[in-house]
């Protein structure tokens, strides 16, 4: 079991790879429950692709200890991992986000 960390800067490269990694990795493994929705995930980077042509992506910033987030609805978006979770500026969970921004489209 990882680590909970307060915020980013107190985790290393390593670590920041295994959290960012996993988390991506749930993402993609909720996503695959949508039926028509294609998912790929490599090397840091998720793509989402809906069946009315929209796409989502996100991946690692591993100098910046973030991950970064396109969609069409809401645009490009940060997000840090904060007391355990993955948040962006108004403290919304990234799963919460991407999974509430597909359920929009579809």
């Amino acid at each position: 079991m990882l680590k909970t960390f307060r915020f980013c800067t107190e985790f290393t490269t390593t670590q920041f790879l295994k959290l960012s990694n996993l988390q991506l990795s749930i993402l993609n493994d909720k996503i695959e429950n949508f039926e028509n929705v294609e998912t790929s995930l490599s090397d840091g980077v998720l793509n989402v692709n809906l069946p009315n042509g929209k796409s989502f992506v996100i991946n690692r910033q591993t100098p910046n200890k973030q991950l970064w987030y396109s969609s069409p609805i809401s645009g490009p978006q940060r997000f840090n991992y904060i007391n355990g979770k993955w948040l962006n500026a108004k403290q919304v969970e990234i799963e919460n986000q991407l999974l509430s921004e597909i359920n929009l489209l579809i």
